[in-house]
């Protein structure tokens, strides 16, 4: 294997890291809109669902607002390293 194949491998685990958090946070994001459009999808318990519904919501945003400053810094990198 040579260097430039190597290097082709390592951009892309580097962007696999980042598609892992935009699509843990969109995950969260649709559980969290499920539950608000869907009552009592979970739990009878009312209170319960509410808490689950702000709280993947909440979640779902700051991951893909993390998945974004973490693309940026990936791809800084990436740049600076020439791969």
């Amino acid at each position: 294997m040579t260097k430039h194949d190597q290097n082709i491998i390592y951009k892309y685990a580097l962007r696999a890291k980042y598609i892992f958090v935009f699509a843990a946070g969109a995950g969260l994001l649709s559980l969290g809109i499920q539950i608000f459009f869907q009552p009592n999808l979970i739990s009878k318990n009312p209170d319960l669902e509410s808490i689950l519904m702000v709280g993947s919501l909440i979640f779902g945003l700051i991951f893909i607002a993390f998945g974004f400053y973490y693309k940026k810094d990936i791809e800084i990198y990436i740049r600076q390293q020439q791969l």
